[in-house]
């Protein structure tokens, strides 16, 4: 077997679909199928099975998976360590982020990297949630992620960046839309839409409503972008209780309305990546540019607990 084989297998079994697999290779279906086969053959056991038009890996296939993953992310590590040692910054950065970050921040943040770099580095940025972005962060998918901060994550390094309020929103039709502020006692009359429990910021609004005895809230969104789109074309009672980022930029005809109560600076945002996996010399350098960058809220300051979430 050649290392080709084995990165054909290894995205065979992370899409398991051919067709799919092959234009991520950029290789031709055949191609990857030979190279399944004389795998298989050499290996004297099946990696596959037919699911219809996808695949599904074996018992054998998930036990090669996981030694073939630690084998090929061993070699990038060497490739990385090879290129941090470079006198020149150049390569690829993979980047991780939340949509809430997608603003001003996140844009204007590449934006000032490329020019300072003069575009030697290509940043990549994928979207994902916070709880995706990290298992990416450890599967070394992604070098750099902009996320919440998880529980229980000492390989992962969290570095703050930017804060964000947490507010009521509601249509320019609401009768709450000429409120400047109203109490967690008000909520309780409004038709209440938020996170979803299970991620950090969803756990926090949560255990924040909880405290505050608000009940009957639908807990169902996991970004700010769909739960602005809902209120948006949603009448009656809608509200949504969600950050000032872009969910609520992106519609003209949402009003927010300040909660007393609610904690200032609410919800903050990390540059997050991994400890243990060596990086490339563009990747260090990109999390240094951001750990220095002038865009951020929070340089210098210190959080405390209750806020770092």
């Amino acid at each position: 077997m050649n290392l080709s084989q084995l990165n054909y297998f290894k995205k065979l079994a992370e899409v398991l679909h051919y067709t799919r697999a092959a234009q991520e290779l950029f290789i031709t279906q055949p191609t990857l199928s030979g190279a399944i086969s004389s795998l298989e053959k050499e290996l004297g056991a099946p990696l596959f099975e037919r699911n219809g038009r996808s695949v599904l890996l074996t018992p054998y296939g998930e036990v090669f998976y996981e030694h073939v993953y630690l084998a090929l992310r061993a070699i990038d590590d060497g490739v990385a360590a090879v290129s941090a040692r470079s006198s020149a910054s150049f390569g690829t950065v993979n980047l991780g982020t939340t949509f809430t970050t997608q603003d001003h921040y996140l844009p204007s943040l590449i934006r000032d990297f490329e020019e300072a770099f003069d575009k030697r580095v290509i940043v990549k940025v994928f979207q994902g949630f916070t709880n995706y972005l990290t298992e990416q962060l450890h599967r070394g998918a992604l070098d750099v992620a902009f996320c919440g901060k998880r529980d229980n994550e000492p390989d992962i390094a969290y570095f703050p960046v930017k804060h964000y309020e947490l507010a009521l929103y509601v249509r320019d039709d609401h009768p709450l839309a000429s409120a400047d502020a109203i109490t967690f006692a008000e909520l309780n009359a409004v038709d209440l839409h938020t996170y979803r429990r299970g991620t950090p910021i969803g756990e926090r609004v949560a255990k924040m409503l909880e405290e505050a005895d608000v009940r009957g809230a639908s807990l169902g969104y996991d970004d700010d972008v769909s739960m602005g789109s809902f209120l948006s074309y949603s009448g009656g009672n809608a509200g949504a209780l969600m950050l000032d980022s872009l969910g609520a930029q992106l519609f003209g005809n949402l009003h927010q309305v300040r909660v007393e109560g609610v904690p200032e600076h609410f919800y903050t945002v990390y540059m997050a990546h991994h400890k243990k996996h060596v990086h490339s010399r563009a990747v260090t350098d990109f999390i240094d540019f951001v750990k220095a960058h002038p865009g951020n809220d929070l340089i210098g300051q210190v959080l405390p607990e209750a806020v770092a979430e």
